[in-house]
């Protein structure tokens, strides 16, 4: 009887120590998100007080006015333009490689010979320069071409990384169990491989798609498309409008902030649905 009497209590003890996790995980969220309101602050007066000693908007343009810009962006047809042609060049080399680099990965984890083949292969597309990639984009593709074959070039080392060691990191009991009981291999990819790999497209995703979107700008510039983020920064450039490449700057921020919690949405949800 004393022990039924107890377990209520451990319950109610339970209960108030879940309770006092959950206020301090949302205390902790709160502060950072303080903290990062405190650093955007300290980097307004800072960038504030250089352009109130330098005096020169062409070398420093002030915040009030570098918003002004960037708000003004929006109401210019010009702008969803430029972001949809940007967005759609990077998104096209982000799944061709995203792709790609899935295949590649489950036939070198499924195949030792296949996986020996492709080693070289692998340590060349990781050591060339970024702006070799560029180059030779530019000389085989074109302007418009080059940008989607930049960021594939760029983002498949990314991802078959990603993948190849997620792969390799399966639990050996596992493998075990497939002694015991084999499986075909198309049952061991819907069943296993699969939705492993979905985890790790959404946590590599949320990195490649920012390093993607800065690197097909840089393509963009280089490149000197017809239309696009990397062709507004380029032209305001040329004008020495400083202010314009620093609103167009605060757009690819902002495209990258979205893109990240998208991502990260992505993810909470998946694991939910695992739970």
């Amino acid at each position: 009887m004393e022990k039924g009497r107890n377990l209520p209590i451990f319950y109610l003890k339970i209960r108030d120590f879940n309770n006092n996790l959950d206020a301090k995980v949302y205390n902790t969220e709160e502060q950072m998100k303080k903290g990062h309101v405190l650093s955007i602050l300290i980097l307004l007066v800072l960038w504030q007080m250089a352009a109130v000693s330098v005096g020169n908007d062409i070398l420093i343009p002030f915040p009030l006015e570098t918003l002004r810009c960037f708000a003004s962006l929006f109401a210019q047809p010009m702008f969803y333009q430029a972001v949809g042609s940007t967005i759609l060049r990077v998104t096209r080399g982000f799944i061709l490689s995203l792709v790609l680099a899935m295949v590649i990965a489950v036939l070198a984890e499924r195949y030792e010979t296949f996986r020996s083949l492709f080693a070289p292969i692998q340590i060349i597309t990781r050591t060339i320069p970024n702006i070799s990639y560029m180059i030779l984009a530019l000389i085989w593709l074109g302007s418009e071409g080059a940008v989607s074959a930049v960021s594939f070039m760029i983002l498949f080392p990314v991802f078959y990384n990603a993948f190849i060691n997620c792969l390799s990191s399966e639990d050996p009991a596992l493998r075990d169990v497939d002694l015991l009981y084999p499986e075909t291999f198309l049952m061991r990819l819907r069943s296993r491989i699969l939705p492993v790999l979905l985890i790790e497209i959404l946590q590599t995703g949320r990195t490649a798609a920012g390093l993607g979107l800065k690197v097909g700008i840089m393509a963009e510039i280089l490149g000197q498309v017809r239309t696009g983020i990397g062709r507004q920064m380029n032209f305001a450039r040329l004008n020495l409008d400083t202010t314009g490449i620093l609103a167009w700057t605060l757009v690819i921020i902002l495209i990258s902030v979205l893109s990240d919690r998208m991502f990260s949405w992505l993810l909470t949800e998946k694991k939910k649905e695992e739970q």
